[in-house]
């Protein structure tokens, strides 16, 4: 940035994210040129969502990095795996996050192509695609729902959303636990926009 001076709370927020204080991006650049509320709200929304009451720190790291990867955000990806590996994610379950967040990426334009069309036809054809990561996922089946929830709620596939959610209280999740995951997952796609 050329002769500009970032307000505190760009700087704020970057150190937040370890990341570099010279930091670019487009949305971060316009927002550093002036006081910005919103940049001190995004970063209290991150410290909030993070501590949830429902989800322990591994999985609100975890989960935040699943939604990072479906961004194709770097510096949040780094971010996270490093806060998810602080508060004891193993390489597997690290890896997984990210499986989680192509394989959904795929479940999440099939389904909502047929959701889409609404022709009985596409729902009898089968998916024919390989997902044996769902059978015995190294998070556990419903952590690795509760991420596969949160994809697909990122990605708008009503289908998906109504499958998983239903999966999860099936398996003893409560509301708020799901609801938490929500509301991490909008804040990293809120990050996401600020933070390229």
């Amino acid at each position: 940035m050329e002769n500009m001076t970032r307000e505190e709370g760009v700087t704020s927020l970057l150190e937040e994210l370890a990341l570099p204080a010279d930091h670019a991006g487009a949305a971060l650049d316009l927002l550093g040129a002036t006081e910005s509320r919103y940049v001190r709200d995004l970063k209290m929304n991150l410290k909030a969502v993070l501590k949830s009451a429902h989800i322990d720190a591994k999985g609100t790291a975890l989960l935040a990095l699943s939604i990072a990867a479906n961004q194709k955000n770097a510096s949040l990806i780094a971010y996270f795996k490093e806060l998810a590996t602080t508060h004891g994610a193993n390489a597997a379950e690290i890896a997984e996050a990210l499986a989680c967040a192509s394989l959904l990426a795929c479940n999440n334009v099939t389904y909502r192509f047929r959701h889409f069309t609404g022709k009985p036809k596409y729902d009898e054809l089968r998916m024919g695609l390989r997902m044996n990561i769902m059978m015995s996922p190294a998070t556990g089946k419903e952590f690795f729902e509760l991420m596969s929830l949160a994809v697909s709620a990122v990605n708008g596939c009503e289908m998906c959303v109504k499958s998983h959610e239903a999966s999860l209280i099936a398996l003893g999740a409560t509301e708020e636990r799901i609801w938490d995951a929500i509301r991490l997952s909008g804040v990293v796609v809120s990050l996401d926009r600020v933070v390229g």
